[in-house]
């Protein structure tokens, strides 16, 4: 390596030390993870007939019948691809139910109405 080699690539480094931080700050700056906000619990708005129970809120709207359920993805989630689970009254899952990946309806088969 020349003299002029030498210099450039220790300048190069030099920048690179700077540049690097300051591009990860940056695109990181807007992530919620860092946020000590806790982000607002959207309303949720129940509806029950003689056999359908129902909520509905920004990103989702659910249907629950004796046989299916019934689930209306508004908007896509975060998350690439999402499982719905059974949970009981203490709030452990049960069973899988199904599986939610874009925006759309998906409908699942049930043996019992949900509690």
């Amino acid at each position: 390596m020349t003299s002029g080699l030498r210099k450039a690539h220790k300048y190069i480094w030099l920048a690179l030390v700077v540049i690097i931080p300051i591009i990860i700050i940056f695109s990181i700056k807007d992530l919620s993870v860092f946020s000590s906000e806790k982000d607002e619990v959207s309303q949720i708005e129940y509806s029950e007939n003689e056999n359908i129970t129902s909520f509905e809120n920004d990103i989702i709207r659910a249907s629950f019948s004796e046989n299916k359920i019934e689930i209306i993805l508004k908007t896509t989630l975060k998350n690439s691809s999402s499982v719905v689970y059974a949970v009981d009254a203490e709030g452990n899952k049960s069973k899988i139910i199904g599986q939610l990946t874009t925006a759309g309806i998906y409908t699942f088969k049930n043996n019992a109405k949900p509690k």
